[in-house]
């Protein structure tokens, strides 16, 4: 029987990605996001926003009753901060309404999402939760490497916070034989700005930004 993998946020750049990839695996691929696209063999769309307890609940007992299992559940949900010029989130000019509307989409829709999959997960006594996190999970960013832009901090809020959920709900389910891990990749190329392309490299050893793709062995290895 096909396993199926819940990908929380799963239409954008990272989330596209990984769809792909394991559907190519042969897992039947949910995801869940405000954009739907067309469904794809062995990839099915469910339009929701994340931030809605109850849409996201109903959509994932209807994923379970008809498929009978939630064998995985990726957490892609985040809000994009792309660098561009003469943009500032600058602290002195915090938008708390902002700052609170970024901690609801970043760690709250996770939250939700795993309130509702673990249910599952627990019936069938095994489950693999995997939250994407960053190389900003860990370190502060550096806000040199920005052209007229500064990375606001609600972004390292949200990935330090993913590490302290994925802490928190390892050690809870556990004896669920359900397990939690988070993947903080460093910088992904995207079509940024090159100049704040050309400043990042100087902090990377291998002198280049990641490929999109080369992700996809990391994340398979950790929901394996």
């Amino acid at each position: 029987m096909k396993k199926n993998v819940i990908l929380a946020g799963g239409s954008g750049f990272l989330g596209n990605q990984f769809s792909d990839f394991l559907a190519k695996k042969n897992y039947n691929v949910h995801v869940i996001d405000l954009k739907k696209l067309g469904n794809k063999r062995n990839i099915f769309f469910y339009k929701c926003d994340l931030t809605k307890e109850r849409l996201v609940k109903e959509i994932i007992y209807k994923i379970y009753k008809k498929f009978k299992s939630i064998d995985v559940l990726i957490n892609c949900v985040a809000n994009d901060y792309i660098p561009k010029k003469n943009k500032t989130s600058k602290f002195e000019d915090l938008n708390i309404n902002n700052f609170e509307s970024d901690l609801k989409v970043g760690i709250t829709t996770s939250l939700i999402v795993i309130k509702h999959v673990v249910k599952f997960m627990k019936k069938q006594k095994s489950g693999s939760i995997l939250n994407i996190g960053s190389d900003l999970s860990i370190i502060s960013p550096n806000q040199e490497i920005y052209d007229g832009f500064t990375k606001p901090i609600s972004y390292s809020i949200v990935k330090h916070g993913i590490i302290g959920l994925t802490k928190y709900i390892s050690t809870y389910f556990a004896k669920d034989n359900i397990r939690c891990n988070t993947l903080c990749p460093g910088g992904i190329y995207n079509n940024q700005p090159s100049n704040f392309v050309r400043n990042l490299k100087k902090l990377i050893p291998l002198k280049r930004m990641a490929k999109i793709n080369e992700l996809n062995e990391s994340m398979y290895y950790l929901i394996s």
